[in-house]
């Protein structure tokens, strides 16, 4: 029998039930939370076999792990990308009573609109919100990229010692006159040279290249012994040592080059040269090398020679930098490592550098690592940073160098990764994320660095060309997120709302009380003249007032 029919002989319905038995199950067991929407809830997991949906949800058991059927889930980006930018709240009423025109069954497994907002947060990328909310425009200005107009108790490889020195000697780069630099890796056990580079500017780049020569010609140390200076003390190659901030950070911190490739790194103290070896051998560097050029300029005036002005205005004898680079690379192998052992062991006696190394590392082995795996190894890492627009950046000689991939950049908007690149190869950088786990490999973009005026319109053009493909690429993969809603399915908020207002439409009435107040004006009202009463002719003469009009105008043109 109906419920209709049971309410007619005085039988109650068995919902009015339902609030009743909730009332009396909190009564006698007060922990448990009930009500007549839990019950639906529960029977509907039940009658699906739903196991999960009978758990208690208490707890945070099942967060971040929420389940919203793929086509709500289609409704609600169908009203929630749009350019009026509505509400989730507002969202999640529209797609509430899309599932109820279209998918009632679906209503009692709803998610919460809190479910709806995690998912929103975690699953649609921020250049799909800006293009199907914000527009074309927010798309190109915020997520696209743009043309931009236009760094006796230790063995052979036991220890190294790095520092850097400033050589001596006048050069000339082709604009002006300078003195270079070298950065410099010292086999303690041997004092042998065993890497080195040389630069206009001391720096951690510079560092990175000596260390690379010096492991793929000699191997890998167990310890650098580093100076103190920026160009070592390096976040990214063994650390901060002395210059490490005692303050705590929340940023998250990479493997710098040291850890990866097994070396310990020991930073000498503060202010205390003496204990560098190395600085003995950058003396006979000056000495046996540097003095031997035209351009000695020594390290104070007093070992100046009088005619080095005359050389340097006479200009003929100012090496270059490439013959200064040449020259040193060449005396380094060729005389200063095959020179004898100044140290202090008998048993080398009368053997040079490079032989005291090469006997003394048949005893312990040599690291080596493969090319590939050493190229990995000595990439720099830069500091975590958020991918723009425009890709990723590694500063080089304080420049900025870009980084792009079509697909993976506008993907990761806004996410914090580490970018990691080879000093001698700037031509791509692979991009880790927070957890330094590997995710790709991104090209060099740098088709988008152009000059403020460029005449290479050729240039101008691949790169405008560029910004269009990735703007056509994130403008389909937003749109592709409709893919699966028919075109009945997609209404708008305002079709869903008229639909529900129209079968409510009988439920809004007026109804007048028999018992009505009538109220009056406090004034005498106004006693229409009768029938023969004279009244005085009102005549409006316009053809007069128009006249008036026109010779104003003539007046004040006048």
């Amino acid at each position: 029998m109906r419920n209709g029919r049971l309410c007619d002989l005085g039988i109650p319905k068995k919902t009015e039930f339902d609030p009743l038995y909730c009332s009396k199950v909190k009564i006698e067991q007060p922990d448990i939370a009930i009500s007549p929407d839990i019950l639906y809830k529960k029977l509907a997991a039940y009658r699906d076999q739903n196991l999960d949906g009978l758990l208690d949800g208490r707890g945070g058991w099942n967060r971040n792990n929420f389940n919203i059927n793929e086509k709500v889930w289609k409704a609600f980006l169908w009203f929630y990308l749009d350019e009026r930018q509505p509400l989730i709240s507002e969202c999640y009423r529209n797609v509430c009573d899309w599932t109820a025109e279209f998918y009632p069954e679906l209503l009692d497994c709803m998610p919460t609109e809190r479910s709806f907002r995690r998912h929103v947060k975690s699953d649609i990328d921020l250049y799909v919100k800006t293009y199907k909310r914000e527009g074309e425009k927010a798309l190109q200005d915020r997520c696209a990229p743009y043309v931009e107009r236009l760094y006796d108790n230790i063995h052979a490889n036991s220890a190294w010692i790095a520092d850097n020195h400033t050589l001596d000697v006048i050069s000339f780069d082709g604009k002006t006159n300078h003195r270079l630099y070298i950065t410099a890796f010292q086999d303690a056990k041997s004092g042998v040279i065993v890497g080195f580079n040389i630069t206009e500017n001391p720096s951690s780049q510079s560092t990175i290249l000596a260390l690379r020569m010096a492991i793929m010609r000699f191997g890998i140390p167990d310890l650098i012994y580093l100076d103190n200076g920026s160009e070592f003390a390096n976040y990214d190659i063994g650390g901060r040592g002395y210059r490490a901030k005692h303050k705590s950070t929340d940023e998250p911190i990479p493997s710098n080059i040291f850890q990866r490739l097994g070396i310990t790194a020991q930073f000498a103290q503060v202010r205390n040269a003496d204990a560098k070896p190395i600085e003995r051998t950058f003396l006979t560097v000056k000495n046996q090398f540097s003095r031997a050029l035209a351009t000695f300029c020594g390290g104070n005036v007093t070992e100046r020679s009088e005619s080095l002005k005359r050389i340097i205005k006479d200009g003929k004898k100012v090496p270059t930098d490439s013959a200064v680079r040449e020259l040193l690379g060449i005396w380094i192998d060729n005389d200063y490592n095959i020179q004898p052992y100044g140290g202090s062991e008998k048993c080398f006696k009368g053997m040079s550098r490079i032989e005291v190394w090469n006997a003394d590392i048949k005893e312990t082995g040599v690291k080596l690592a493969g090319e590939a795996e050493l190229n990995l190894m000595l990439m720099r890492t830069t500091r975590v940073q958020k991918v723009k627009r425009n890709g990723v950046f590694i500063n080089i000689s304080g420049e900025k160098l870009w980084y792009y991939d079509r697909n993976e950049t506008c993907r990761l908007l806004k996410k914090e990764v580490f970018v990691r690149y080879d000093p001698a190869d700037l031509t791509q950088a692979r991009i880790y994320d927070s957890d330094d786990r590997y995710m790709s490999t991104w090209r060099c973009a740098d088709a988008r660095m152009c000059d403020f005026i460029d005449e290479n319109k050729g240039r101008v053009r691949d790169a405008e060309e560029m910004k269009r493909s990735v703007v056509k690429y994130m403008k389909k993969t937003a749109d592709g997120l409709l893919d699966g809603l028919s075109k009945e399915e997609r209404i708008t908020a305002i079709d869903l709302k008229v639909r529900r207002a129209g079968e409510r439409s009988g439920e809004f009435r007026i109804e007048l009380p028999s018992k009505i107040i009538p109220i009056r004006v406090n004034e005498e009202q106004a006693v229409p003249a009768a029938a023969g009463d004279d009244i005085m002719p009102v005549t409006i003469n316009y053809e007069r007032i128009n006249r008036n009009l026109m010779q104003r105008k003539e007046n004040e043109d006048g």
